[in-house]
C-alpha cells in the first residue's frame, strides 16, 4: 500500500466532480439550448474535463496552479457558454462550483482512504463505490438547497463587489485545502503538523461560516425592514381606497339633500328636527374640507386627512397645486403624503392646547422639482438616528419608524431627496423631487 499514491485524489475522480457541479448550475438556469444540443454539449465537456486531467495528472509540479486556473476556465465557459448569465453571475457561480467540487472529491477520496488504512488494502471496486454514494449525496443534496437562491427566469445581478467577497473566500479555501500538495513544508502543510492543520482548517471554516451567518443576518434584517415598509406602504393605499368610496358615497348623499330638506320640513317632532339639522350640518363641514387640488389622487389623500384633523380641533392649512404630482405613483403619492400627514397629526395630537396642535401643507413646483414641505408644531428635540432621520419616540422602535424611511424611499425612486429638520418649535420634513421633462 502506498501512502504516498493514497494522499493524491485520482485525476479522473476529480474531473467528474467538476463536471457534476457544472451541471447541477446548468440544470438550475435558464439555458441557451435544449435537448439534443445540451446533452452533446455537456456530454463534449465531460470528455474534456476526463481529458485535460489526465494530461494535467502527468505535468511536473511547478504547472499544477496553471492547470488549476485552467480547470476553472473551463468551469466558467461551461456555465456561461450553456445557460443565460452575464459574465459576472457565470464566474460567481463558476467559483461556487469549483469549490463545491473541491469538497465533494476531497471528501470522497477521505473516505476511501479511511477504508484502505483500516482493513490494510486497496479495492478499484470499493473506491468507485464511494464516490459513487458520495457524489449522489452531496450533489442531490445541493441541488434542493441550492435552487431556491437561483432565479431562473432572471440574472442574479451579481456585483462587483459582492463577486470579489465570493472569490476570496473561494481562493482562501481553496489554498489552505491544497497547499500541502504543492509545498509540504510550510507551516500551514498538513504534512509539517497534521494535527494543528486540521485545527487552523476547521477554525478557519468556522470564521467563515460566522461570517456566512452575519451576512445572512444583514440580509434578513434588509428584508424585514422591506417588509415593513411594503406594509406601509400599502396601508396608506388601502386608507386611500377606503377614503374614494367614501367620497362617492358623499356625493350621492348631498345628491339627495332636496329630500333631506323635505323630510325635516315635514317633520313635527323638535327634538327630531334638531337632531336632523346637526347631522346636515355635520355632513355640510365634511364637504367643506373636500380639496381640489388638480390631482384626484391627492383630493383623496388631503381631502381625508383634512377632514380627520376638523373632527378632532387640529388646524390644517393647505397649499397645494397638484398638478405637478401627476408623475408620481398612486402609490408613491398615498405613502408620500399619507405618512407625512399621519406623522404630523400624531405628533400635535399629543398637546391639549389648540394653539399647538398646528399642521401646514405646502405642495408646488420650484426651479423643474416638486416641492413637498409638510411642518408642525414639536417642542421636543430632534435626535437624530440612522439615514438622516430622527429617532422614533415610540417604545418599540423596532416595529416602528418607517413612515420617514417608506418617505425616504419613494423620494429616492424618483431622484430626489428628504430632509427633516426642527426649527423654532417646529418641525420640518422637506421633499424635492425632480419633475421628468416631459411632465414639465
Amino acid at each position: 500500500m502506498n501512502a504516498v499514491d493514497l494522499m493524491n485524489t485520482p485525476r479522473p475522480y476529480t474531473a467528474l466532480a467538476e463536471w457534476m457541479a457544472c451541471f447541477l448550475y446548468v440544470l438550475m438556469l435558464r439555458k441557451k439550448f435544449k435537448g439534443v444540443r445540451l446533452a452533446s454539449f455537456m456530454t463534449g465537456m465531460l470528455g474534456i474535463f476526463l481529458v485535460f486531467h489526465h494530461i494535467a495528472g502527468m505535468l511536473p509540479l511547478f504547472l499544477w496552479f496553471p492547470g488549476m486556473m485552467t480547470a476553472i476556465l473551463m468551469i466558467y465557459l461551461t456555465i456561461y457558454l450553456s445557460c443565460q448569465v452575464s459574465s459576472y453571475d457565470a464566474l460567481f457561480l463558476c467559483i461556487r462550483a469549483f469549490v463545491l467540487a473541491e469538497f465533494s472529491a476531497s471528501l470522497q477520496w477521505q473516505l476511501y482512504v479511511w477504508w484502505a488504512i483500516m482493513f490494510q488494502r486497496e479495492s478499484k471496486t470499493i473506491s468507485l463505490g464511494v464516490m459513487t454514494v458520495t457524489y449522489l449525496f452531496i450533489y442531490t443534496g445541493y441541488y434542493f438547497l441550492e435552487r431556491e437562491h437561483i432565479p431562473k427566469e432572471e440574472g442574479m445581478d451579481v456585483e462587483r463587489k459582492e463577486l470579489l467577497g465570493t472569490a476570496s473566500m473561494g481562493l482562501g479555501a481553496f489554498l489552505i485545502s491544497n497547499i500541502s500538495f504543492v509545498m509540504p513544508n510550510t507551516p500551514f502543510s498538513s504534512a509539517a503538523s497534521s494535527l494543528l492543520y486540521v485545527r487552523t482548517l476547521v477554525d478557519f471554516g468556522g470564521v467563515i461560516m460566522l461570517y456566512a451567518q452575519q451576512n445572512r443576518r444583514k440580509e434578513l434584517q434588509v428584508r424585514s425592514e422591506n417588509h415593513a415598509m411594503n406594509v406601509v406602504l400599502q396601508r396608506q393605499y388601502d386608507q386611500y381606497r377606503m377614503a374614494l368610496d367614501n367620497m362617492e358615497l358623499l356625493r350621492r348623499e348631498f345628491h339627495d339633500l332636496k329630500h333631506y330638506m323635505i323630510a325635516i320640513r315635514a317633520e313635527s317632532d323638535p327634538l327630531k328636527k334638531e337632531q336632523y339639522l346637526k347631522e346636515m350640518e355635520q355632513a355640510i363641514l365634511t364637504q367643506e374640507s373636500l380639496l381640489n387640488t388638480g390631482n384626484q389622487v391627492l383630493n383623496v389623500v388631503l381631502t381625508t386627512k383634512s377632514t380627520y384633523c376638523s373632527q378632532n380641533n387640529i388646524s390644517f392649512t393647505c397649499m397645494a397645486d397638484g398638478k405637478p404630482v401627476s408623475f408620481l405613483h398612486v402609490k408613491d403619492i398615498c405613502s408620500i403624503f399619507g405618512n407625512a400627514l399621519d406623522n404630523a397629526i400624531e405628533c400635535v395630537s399629543q398637546y391639549d392646547d389648540p394653539e399647538k396642535r398646528v399642521i401646514t401643507l405646502t405642495v408646488g413646483k420650484k426651479n423643474g422639482f416638486l416641492l413637498i414641505q409638510c411642518e408642525n408644531y414639536s417642542d421636543g428635540p430632534l435626535i437624530m438616528a440612522d439615514r438622516g432621520l430622527p429617532s422614533t419616540t415610540k417604545n418599540n422602535s423596532k416595529f416602528h419608524g418607517y413612515g420617514l424611511k417608506s418617505i425616504q424611499a419613494a423620494a429616492n425612486k424618483y431622484g430626489g431627496s428628504m430632509t427633516v429638520a426642527s426649527r423654532d418649535q417646529w418641525f420640518v420634513l422637506k421633499i424635492l423631487i425632480p419633475i421628468p421633462e416631459e411632465v414639465t
